[in-house]
């Protein structure tokens, strides 16, 4: 029985066994990854590399310059297109759908998920193994992790290292405390746990530096980012009689601020700060046409279940969707939605 989360003790076991089998392990998450996503995936890099697997990490995008000094971030390998060759094992972290993992990565996948019945890993060929804590989770792996009772899918990693026995190294410790410091918002959020807390500890006790970390991640912005910042705060709209405001930053924004998307990196945290309304959007212009759109909020409101009318989701507090269109667009997207939320209506998936 896993001591953490005793009733997903059997998944956890089931994973543990396909990895002491593996010879190769490829590592993937979200695109646009968090904390959370790239602490998991470095932590599983370090310390399946100790225990002599054939590791390699891959991801479609440069890392935020706040998490590009994790351990283990100079060997994440930037590709638009994984190699023909798969490995015995590939581990999905911290993305509910294979359409998360953007370019090309998730279509790679698709044709490895009917290789085999769900639940189950084939005997030959390459298993998917899906690590994840979001309630919108499609389970495509053919084995799954999924614990929306986890804090950050940090914890459930740390959960498999316990049942593998693993020796973790010092890098692995680093990233899982930021993982799991990123993903509850340094504690605050409503997935805080007494369990995030006591894993915490345990990682403190095995080197981490709390306040090294918690600087390196958080207090790096550059001037042109807090000029950025500042304008997406000057920005904001409220639209009170329907209990949300919102801000946005356009590639125009971007240029002028000599700014990229990943700048923007925890813009969404500072910009929820906001007494009221309780609930927040953030809308990022993407190029092509495309606007991802990111949703925090307080207790009453369930954000995952409203991204879920945009083909998104996430968690009750946090979650998201891409929307294609423009933002002037995306704005009336989600007000109509809001609207019909405040009537009562019962939404259908908005098609993208």
């Amino acid at each position: 029985m896993n001591l953490m989360f005793p009733q997903y003790g059997d998944d956890i076991v089931a994973v543990a066994r396909l990895v002491q089998k593996a010879g190769s392990i490829w590592m993937l998450t979200h695109e646009n990854p968090d904390g959370d996503a790239i602490g998991s995936s470095l932590a599983l890099h370090l310390t399946l590399k100790s225990a002599r697997r054939r590791v390699r990490t891959f991801f479609p995008e440069r890392l935020p310059r706040a998490y590009s000094w994790l351990p283990g971030a100079e060997e994440v390998e930037y590709t638009q297109k994984l190699p023909d060759e798969f490995p015995d094992m590939v581990i999905v972290t911290d993305a509910a759908r294979l359409e998360r993992l953007g370019s090309e990565f998730g279509a790679e996948l698709e044709h490895l998920r009917a290789s085999a019945s769900q639940g189950s890993a084939p005997s030959e060929g390459t298993s998917v193994v899906n690590i994840d804590h979001h309630v919108s989770n499609a389970m495509f792996g053919h084995v799954n992790v999924v614990i929306p009772e986890a804090a950050a899918t940090a914890e459930i990693i740390f959960a498999l290292f316990r049942e593998m026995g693993a020796s973790i190294p010092p890098g692995a410790v680093v990233n899982l405390y930021a993982a799991v410091l990123t993903d509850t918002g340094r504690f605050s959020y409503r997935n805080t746990t007494s369990r995030t807390f006591e894993m915490a500890a345990e990682l403190v006790e095995h080197g981490v530096n709390p306040s090294e970390v918690a600087q390196r991640i958080y207090s790096q912005r550059t001037p042109s980012e807090l000029v950025l910042l500042g304008r997406v705060l000057a920005q904001i709209v409220t639209k009170d009689e329907l209990g949300y405001y919102y801000s946005y930053i356009s590639q125009a924004m971007l240029q002028e601020c000599q700014c990229s998307l990943a700048d923007t990196e925890g813009v969404i945290e500072v910009l929820r700060t906001l007494a009221s309304p309780p609930v927040c959007f953030l809308f990022k212009e993407h190029e092509g046409g495309i606007v991802k759109v990111s949703i925090r909020s307080d207790s009453g409101f369930d954000a995952n279940d409203f991204a879920s009318r945009f083909k998104g989701g996430g968690h009750p507090g946090a979650a998201g969707f891409t929307f294609t269109g423009s933002l002037k667009e995306a704005f009336a997207a989600v007000e109509q939605a809001m609207l019909d939320r405040a009537r009562g209506v019962v939404g259908e998936e908005i098609g993208a």
